[in-house]
C-alpha cells in the first residue's frame, strides 16, 4: 500500500487500512452503528459469546460470566501505567475463576484464545466515540472478543501540521488524558501517515516507536495468523 505525498486524506488512509484488515479476515464495523453508551468500552456481547463458546463444557452461569467481565472492566484506569499494565497481564495470563457452586473445581479463564486464533472474534472499528474528561473518537480500534487492544491514529500530509509526531501526541497525550477508560485496554498503539507506519505502546517514547517492515510482519503471522501486513 503506497500513497503519493499530498494526494490522499486521512479518510483515504483509514479506508485503505480497513480494507487490509478485512483481507486478513477481520470484520469491519462502523462504531456509530454499535448500540452502546459512550461510556461503555468493551463489546460485552462479543466477549460473552466467546466465553460461552470456549467454556461450553464448563457451563458457566450468568453470575460467573458477569464476574469474568467485571474482573476486566473493574481494573482502575488510573494511574494510567498501572491500569494498562493490569489489563495487559489479565489478557495475557487470565485468572482462576472460583465457581459459583463451591463444590466445583476452579477453572482457568482466558479472555483470548492464543492457541487457536480462529476461536476468537476479530473486529476493526472506526468512529467509536468515547465519553471521558472530553469526548474523543480515535481513528480506528482493533477489538478481540469485544476488547479494544489496539488504537490507531492517522495523519495525512495534505495538512502541513499533520505529522506522524502529532499522531503520536494525539494518542499518548490527549487520548491517555481524556479517555483512560479506553486506553487502559489498548496495549498497542499504531501511528501512520501512509508512507510511515510505527508501532508502540501508550508509554513508548516517540523515537522508540517501531517502524514496521513487510518481512517482519510476515514472520509475525507465523505466530499469530491475524497480524496485519502493511
Amino acid at each position: 500500500m503506497e500513497f503519493i505525498k499530498g494526494n490522499f486524506t486521512e479518510q483515504d488512509l483509514e479506508n485503505a487500512i480497513i480494507r487490509l484488515f478485512q483481507e486478513q479476515g477481520y470484520d469491519y464495523v462502523l462504531g456509530e452503528t454499535i448500540h452502546r453508551k459512550y461510556t461503555d468500552i468493551v463489546l460485552e456481547d462479543d466477549l460473552r459469546a466467546f466465553l460461552l463458546s470456549k467454556y461450553e463444557k464448563e457451563k458457566l452461569t450468568e453470575t460467573e460470566i458477569k464476574t469474568i467481565i467485571s474482573k476486566l472492566s473493574n481494573i482502575s484506569p488510573l494511574p494510567e501505567f498501572q491500569g494498562n499494565r493490569g489489563t495487559f497481564y489479565l489478557l495475557n495470563k487470565g485468572f482462576d475463576l472460583v465457581r459459583e457452586d463451591h463444590t466445583q473445581i476452579p477453572i482457568h479463564i482466558d479472555y483470548i484464545d492464543f492457541d487457536t486464533p480462529e476461536n476468537n472474534t476479530f473486529k476493526v472499528v472506526n468512529q467509536f466515540s468515547v465519553e471521558g474528561e472530553q469526548a474523543r473518537r480515535p481513528d480506528m480500534l482493533v477489538f478481540i472478543n469485544g476488547i479494544p487492544v489496539v488504537i490507531f491514529e492517522f495523519k495525512s500530509t495534505v495538512k502541513e501540521d499533520a505529522t506522524l509526531h502529532s499522531a503520536y501526541e494525539q494518542i499518548t497525550i490527549r487520548y491517555k488524558r481524556d479517555i483512560p477508560s479506553l486506553t487502559k485496554y489498548t496495549t498497542l498503539a499504531v501511528i501512520s501517515d501512509g508512507a510511515n507506519t510505527r508501532l508502540g505502546t501508550l508509554f513508548t517514547p516517540y523515537e522508540y516507536f517501531y517502524g514496521t517492515r513487510q518481512t517482519r510482519m510476515k514472520q509475525s503471522q507465523k505466530v499469530f495468523p491475524h497480524c496485519i501486513q502493511w
